[in-house]
């Protein structure tokens, strides 16, 4: 496994981002949980049963969520309805780096202030990008598409640790905020494709991952197979957005992935900004709120912070959610709510 620190880029007066320094901004926000290690310590004792495994993953919704997510995901003929019966079709391999993913989620989360990103943006174009690269993916190998998922929601995982380690030193972005890769390089001699791909081998991650990370944001398309319905997808969310240098870049990167302009069409018409979710069925403006954020990865505490009331009522929100759902926990809750588009 490869320690070596990001590649940097030699640039008069600007300050070097060490090794160390991108290491603790890393493990200082990006810990896993209690829940993600335990499970990660069963799996590497490699002799736990499936049962305990997934009993582990179980005491997290939002982890049992995705892992049932992927589990039933249109890779697949066979329906699952157990976390048992996910953890043993979507194997080790990819288990390992969703739990690793999942504990992103609150980095991901927070607003990035050098960056000019509130609160939840970076969080929900990763989940896009995700989504968008996964459908990519299904168009090849569709063995691979769930490492491309992967991949696409730990794709930006250096810009929160870039601008962590901005805020700790307190440097000055200047008047406008960080806007490209050429503009960290000058502000931190590197960029966030390469700290997210060197954080990402020190995690251990599977290699195809980190080069997905690593080469998201190349001139051309990257050879791997991971790597390049990631790097297609990137841009194609950007100018989904509105980005116009995203905009008039994605007709060639379509046409140098291969993807025909009505398969292009097709998939931009089906991402998330444009095809809004629908509102699930009997439930309240509140109740759907509530729904929405935590798909969006927030625990019920920042939930009730965001929408200026106590826990307690976003859990009362929930018992109502589950009842008119008919489902039996969170977990299920927003299983549901992603298979029917409601979030």
């Amino acid at each position: 496994m490869s320690t070596t620190s990001p590649d940097t880029v030699t640039a008069p007066e600007a300050p070097r981002v060490t090794a160390r320094a991108v290491a603790e901004a890393a493990d200082r926000l990006a810990a896993p949980s209690p829940v993600v290690a335990g499970v990660l310590q069963l799996l590497d004792e490699g002799s736990a049963p499936v049962r305990l495994i997934g009993a582990r993953v179980s005491q997290s919704p939002e982890v049992a969520a995705q892992v049932l997510r992927l589990g039933n995901s249109a890779l697949f003929s066979e329906p699952v309805d157990t976390i048992e019966r996910a953890i043993v079709r979507i194997g080790e391999r990819t288990l390992r780096g969703l739990l690793l993913a999942a504990t992103t989620y609150r980095l991901l989360e927070g607003p990035l202030t050098a960056y000019g990103y509130p609160r939840l943006y970076l969080l929900r174009h990763c989940g896009e990008v995700a989504v968008m690269a996964q459908s990519l993916a299904r168009l090849g190998p569709a063995a691979l598409a769930s490492q491309v998922y992967l991949a696409g929601l730990l794709h930006d995982l250096g810009k929160p640790i870039l601008a962590t380690i901005a805020e700790d030193r307190g440097m000055d972005v200047g008047e406008e905020v960080v806007t490209s890769v050429a503009r960290e390089r000058e502000l931190f001699g590197t960029d966030h494709t390469r700290v997210a791909a060197w954080i990402a081998r020190r995690w251990g991650l599977p290699e195809d991952l980190c080069l997905a990370m690593e080469r998201h944001h190349d001139a051309a398309p990257p050879a791997e197979a991971v790597a390049r319905p990631v790097w297609l997808a990137d841009i194609a969310v950007r100018a989904s957005g509105g980005d116009e240098e995203a905009i008039a870049r994605l007709p060639l990167a379509a046409a140098e992935c291969g993807l025909a302009p009505d398969a292009l069409e097709t998939l931009l018409m089906s991402s998330p900004d444009t095809d809004g979710p629908r509102r699930p069925p009997g439930l309240t403006d509140r109740e759907v709120q509530v729904l929405r954020l935590l798909a969006r990865g927030s625990a019920a505490k920042q939930v009730a912070h965001e929408l200026g009331c106590s826990a307690s009522t976003v859990h009362n929100h929930l018992h109502h959610v589950y009842r008119k759902l008919g489902v039996s926990g969170q977990s299920q809750a927003l299983l549901l709510a992603r298979e029917k588009g409601w979030v």
